[in-house]
């Protein structure tokens, strides 16, 4: 534990208690339908987490998203759009093109649409809506609710948690004296829980604490990781550069990220660790090519997610790569088998 999180515990422990008695009040309230939760007609799978930060969402939404398809579904993603500038309903991808932009839909939501390429996806904070609307204008037949554990206004068909095996034993508490956003054994109310980032789908640090609490299917997952080299026609594979790279990425995991560049053997020179949701703004640019330049890196790494917020200018002062990340589960069955409920509907 860091030393500024030791000095602070006197004041974020109270405020954990708060903190967890709200949360209890709002999820007694849902558990006991005195707050209604709204029913749809078609299936709703909902991925979330239970902490902040990064734990492998994004990637399991697009994998959810490619099987249904495989299987003959019509799948629609509806998700908040964290970090966005506009409100209420927007429409990133109708299933043919995107219609919008990063700004207005948040990198995560304009990422997954800019992959997946022919699967809808719409932003709204509540989360009922954007469902709605995926059904009755793209014909969606099953949504995918990005980050919805904790949306309890829409009802779920089958509920999974991931959980980032990068995570340390100390941060399980609550908010703000950790990065619980609600109680470990809440866990119990999803059908599945996901350990993403494992290493050889080895057991993780957590796995004790976690394994008591998770009522439902317990999975593994590891990371596929493939260099891709940006141009303006895209991104392909590529073979390792001989140069050294300079590292950047402003997301919620970022280890994940620095721990994939040792694993393709890359050759990292200067690196700089933005917050998570970053805005690439034109002074956050200038500085980022001012500090690149001074490391005398001629090529950069980052992530997909940073990638689609970077101008143009930018991309065509440097060379440019990106590790894609794909999910890989030790059962590739179990997650099959976990949706085969949903495929029957």
């Amino acid at each position: 534990m860091s030393l500024l999180r030791t000095l602070l515990i006197p004041f974020t422990f109270p405020l954990s208690l708060v903190y967890g008695s709200i949360i209890w009040i709002r999820n007694k309230l849902y558990d006991l339908d005195w707050v209604p939760s709204s029913a749809f007609d078609i299936p709703i799978i909902s991925v979330g987490n239970i902490t902040t930060g990064g734990s492998g969402k994004t990637p399991l939404v697009m994998y959810l998203a490619d099987l249904l398809q495989q299987n003959g579904k019509n799948p629609g993603i509806v998700s908040r759009g964290y970090g966005r500038k506009s409100q209420g309903m927007v429409t990133v991808h109708n299933g043919k093109e995107l219609i919008t932009d990063v700004e207005n839909s948040g990198d995560e939501p304009f990422l997954m649409a800019s992959v997946l390429k022919t699967v809808p996806v719409v932003v709204c904070e509540d989360r009922r809506e954007g469902i709605s609307q995926l059904i009755k204008n793209n014909s969606a037949d099953v949504i995918i609710m990005d980050d919805g554990f904790q949306h309890r206004k829409a009802k779920r068909d089958l509920d999974i948690v991931t959980i980032s095996a990068n995570d340390k034993k100390e941060d399980y508490r609550l908010l703000p004296w950790g990065k619980l956003r609600e109680p470990l054994q809440n866990i119990s109310r999803a059908n599945a829980a996901i350990f993403t980032r494992t290493d050889n789908y080895n057991p993780p640090e957590l796995l004790p604490s976690i394994k008591p609490f998770v009522k439902g299917e317990l999975l593994f997952s590891t990371q596929q990781l493939t260099l891709m080299k940006y141009d303006e026609d895209g991104y392909q594979k590529s073979l390792s550069p001989e140069e050294i790279l300079f590292t950047f990425c402003g997301i919620g995991g970022p280890k994940s990220f620095f721990n994939s560049i040792a694993k393709l053997g890359l050759k990292p020179g200067g690196k700089r660790i933005f917050r998570d949701h970053q805005e690439y703004t034109s002074s956050v640019i200038n500085e980022l090519s001012a500090q690149i330049k001074s490391s005398n890196c001629i090529g950069i790494i980052t992530t997909e997610k940073d990638l689609v917020k970077l101008p143009d200018n930018f991309l065509e002062e440097f060379e440019i790569y990106i590790i894609k990340i794909e999910m890989e589960f030790e059962n590739e069955g179990a997650i099959s088998d976990l949706i085969q409920p949903v495929l029957r509907t």
